[in-house]
């Protein structure tokens, strides 16, 4: 894995960390007894939209190190 790659793939995965932080205070305030419903509902869609968005940053971590766990596979294969 090239230093670029590394460090994409460390800032997005450090950004899903910040994003899982706010979705968790979203959820612990969504707890209130003191919320009405349309707030609950609120609080879901919130938290139902940092869930989403922090999929698209984990996948793309995922990609960008898979593109150097796969280039190393088949270096090793090529050497055979």
């Amino acid at each position: 894995m090239d230093d670029e790659d590394r460090e994409l793939a460390h800032r997005l995965l450090a950004a899903a960390t910040a994003m899982l932080e706010d979705a968790i205070e979203t959820a612990v305030t969504g707890q209130s007894p003191r919320l009405d419903p349309s707030q609950l509902a609120d609080h879901g869609r919130r938290l139902q939209a940092a869930a989403h968005d922090i999929a698209i940053i984990a996948e793309a971590a995922t990609i960008v190190s898979d593109r150097a766990v796969n280039h190393t596979y088949d270096r090793r294969k090529d050497r055979r």
